[in-house]
């Protein structure tokens, strides 16, 4: 087999320090390809180009270009967006494209139809209205939450919903499933990509879980818009940007409708714990009811600060006591996402995929995708 010997090396030895120290262990060769002693072939370079995502071409060149994933992180301080955003964003948003770019071509070869709701409203639409028409299509009810028995549970059944739906969504703290590579909450709480066949939902697993469910009433928003994103909402606070601005106003309506919450706090309004009213009704966690508590001016911001800060610190302080690790099955429930693979499953078991490609799009290989397979399709 032919060795690549006119390749750049400086562009291959910024690759590798992009990926990480783990990097030698599947390339145990990367050393000597470095050094000149030793040249990959073509073959070994198409494959480190695909595990880096590097352009294969991008190795020839004198420089390495800038790269670009074509998807802004609007900063909550920033006033304008950028893609000057860490190689663990920048990869995570290329691999959920790459699961995106197959998911559109499947469904299209399978005669799926446009999602109807995608690129449905515009920022001069109210926002009451737009949570409104996403509740409906997730067939929800203003009050949903309240029949469930806490916020956690409410967060798994909007999990559902929304796949129910034909949005897919991930939920990860890692690249991909390294380790190594843990991605900061402070630099973003999650991505959307925005598809009238796949539209795709990322959380920062790493972001305190009762954040959550913020971000995701905020990424709906987006999808309604067809604007893919990235952000970081901190203090659950958008950019400056007027469509973060409006995507927050409908995922605080969303969570907690304004007719609902002004009839609640009239009943509430002097008591000791407004805060944890508000969240036991509507089934959020306690940092989202105070954060609509300031939207509507029932909660002064020196009051928001100081709850979100102390909450914050006590998050953070039980995650130092919380015993590492987990099971790494249901966290592939999550990091995978059960619509997305259920498709390539589906794709996989009727020969329209191979199983290697099934491995490469989830993440999972061999025994490891097997084992997922028996153990937990037969319960999506």
């Amino acid at each position: 087999m032919p060795h690549v010997t006119n390749l750049n090396r400086e562009i291959l030895k910024q690759a590798a320090e992009r990926a990480g120290s783990n990097i030698t262990i599947r390339f145990p060769k990367l050393a000597d390809w470095l050094s000149g002693d030793y040249y990959p072939s073509v073959k070994q370079l198409a494959e480190f180009a695909k595990t880096v995502h590097i352009p294969f071409g991008y190795f020839f060149l004198d420089t390495l270009p800038e790269l670009k994933t074509g998807v802004p992180l609007f900063r909550t301080e920033e006033a304008l967006p950028s893609e000057n955003y860490s190689d663990e964003l920048r990869d995570s948003i290329r691999i959920i494209q790459g699961r995106q770019e197959w998911l559109k071509e499947y469904l299209l070869n399978e005669g799926a139809t446009p999602l109807p709701f995608v690129n449905s409203f515009h920022e001069t639409d109210n926002p009451l209205k737009a949570a409104q028409e996403i509740r409906k299509t997730l067939q929800l009810l203003d009050d949903w939450a309240g029949s469930m028995p806490n916020w956690e549970m409410a967060l798994k059944y909007l999990f559902d919903k929304i796949e129910d739906a034909g949005i897919y969504l991930a939920v990860n703290g890692v690249v991909e499933n390294n380790t190594h590579r843990p991605l900061n909450p402070d630099e973003f709480r999650g991505f959307v990509l925005t598809d009238n066949y796949a539209p795709y939902i990322f959380i920062n697993g790493k972001d305190f879980t009762a954040a959550k469910m913020f971000t995701l009433a905020h990424e709906l928003a987006h999808i309604w818009l067809g604007k893919s994103a990235a952000f970081d909402l901190q203090f659950m606070r958008p950019s400056e940007d007027t469509t973060e601005k409006y995507c927050n106003q409908v995922a605080a309506e969303f969570l907690v409708p304004q007719h609902l919450l002004q009839k609640k706090w009239e009943q509430i309004k002097n008591s000791s714990e407004p805060i944890e009213e508000i969240a036991r009704q509507f089934k959020v966690s306690q940092i989202v009811a105070a954060r609509r508590l300031l939207d509507t001016n029932k909660l002064t911001q020196k009051q928001f600060f100081e709850f979100y800060n102390e909450y914050q610190t006590r998050w953070q302080a039980s995650q130092k006591t919380k015993k590492p690790g987990g099971d790494f099955y249901n966290t592939q429930n999550y990091r995978v996402g059960k619509l997305f693979f259920r498709q390539v499953l589906t794709a996989a078991r009727e020969g329209k995929l191979l199983y290697t490609d099934a491995y490469k799009l989830t993440g999972l290989h061999g025994k490891t995708f097997s084992h997922f397979e028996s153990e937990f399709f037969n319960k999506i």
